[in-house]
């Protein structure tokens, strides 16, 4: 998959969370008069909607990488995040809406028609970046939690705007406003994650041969494995000879480092065997039967 297709990919499962989140955020709603109060029935939108975006969104990596034990724990840790993400985003709109209709003394039209939408989008802001950074916790890596961030902020608080001018606009068809809302705001996160992480990636591997011919993988870590393992960045066990740890990658400030892991058919750069070598733009890499192009960014 290409780096292109990859964003579109993170696009399109996000569509899908917001579509699954639906139907259980109406089913709260139906029953918004038996919660005790708005902030827990707020709190209860917010976290069942976190829940299922998280959890879509927490698979992302394992059917990318066709890792059943990446999928599975992906799968929790997005649904634990996203469900706390959702009941803070919720917190944080009500808290920036208090603090704008106070502090700003907007009169109560201009707060209805702009202030409200724009605390209630910093509050998707907030559950963007709880959304965003479900990979880079899974994976204990700070740069994909950097990328999960600025991504999930961004895609949040654009898709929040959209979300609430949509049911403004939408009024007497309010049901499918919110479709709209949920589908946008997961689209908008999905987007936005991946255009940042791909921009803020160090590097660039792509394979020249195989089954997965032509897939890319990113390196925005400063630490990358390489084997057969499921639990490897590039994880290639569709290629012979290659060890379940064959290889690392270790970023250095400017330059990029791979380090064969005592491997059995060895790593090799350029058709020359190393045990370790620095990387430059345009080298080629084989792995077992498994060759791809290293690109700088």
């Amino acid at each position: 998959m290409s780096l292109t297709m990859r964003i579109i990919f993170f696009g399109m499962i996000g569509i899908i969370g917001g579509l699954l989140a639906w139907p259980l955020a109406e089913v709260l709603i139906s029953f918004q008069v038996d919660f005790p109060s708005l902030l827990i029935f707020g709190i209860a939108i917010g976290g069942v909607v976190g829940l299922v975006v998280g959890g879509c969104f927490g698979m992302n990596e394992g059917i990318l990488s066709h890792s059943s034990s990446k999928l599975k724990a992906g799968l929790i840790m997005g649904i634990i995040i996203g469900a706390i993400g959702g009941a803070v985003g919720v917190l944080t709109g009500l808290q920036v809406g208090l603090f704008m209709g106070t502090s700003f003394f907007l009169a109560p039209v201009s707060f209805k028609t702009v202030g409200y939408p724009i605390a209630r989008a910093l509050g998707w802001a907030a559950f963007g970046i709880f959304i965003g950074v479900v990979e880079g916790i899974r994976s204990k890596s700070f740069a994909k939690i950097k990328n999960g961030i600025i991504g999930g902020f961004i895609g949040g608080f654009l898709g929040g705007i959209v979300f609430e001018y949509s049911l403004k606009l939408f009024v007497p068809d309010v049901l499918y406003a919110r479709l709209l809302g949920f589908m946008v705001l997961g689209l908008f996160i999905g987007i936005f994650y991946g255009f940042v992480e791909n921009k803020l990636a160090r590097a660039s591997f792509y394979l020249l041969n195989g089954r997965a011919k032509g897939k890319e993988y990113l390196l925005n870590q400063r630490q990358f494995t390489i084997g057969r393992d499921e639990q490897a960045d590039m994880s290639l066990s569709d290629y012979r000879q290659v060890s379940q740890k064959h290889a690392s990658l270790h970023s250095k400030k400017d330059k990029v480092i791979i380090k064969d892991k005592n491997s059995k058919a060895g790593t090799y750069v350029n058709d020359k065997k190393i045990s370790e070598s620095a990387l430059k733009d345009g080298d080629v890499i084989r792995v077992g039967e498994a060759q791809f192009l290293f690109r700088k960014k």
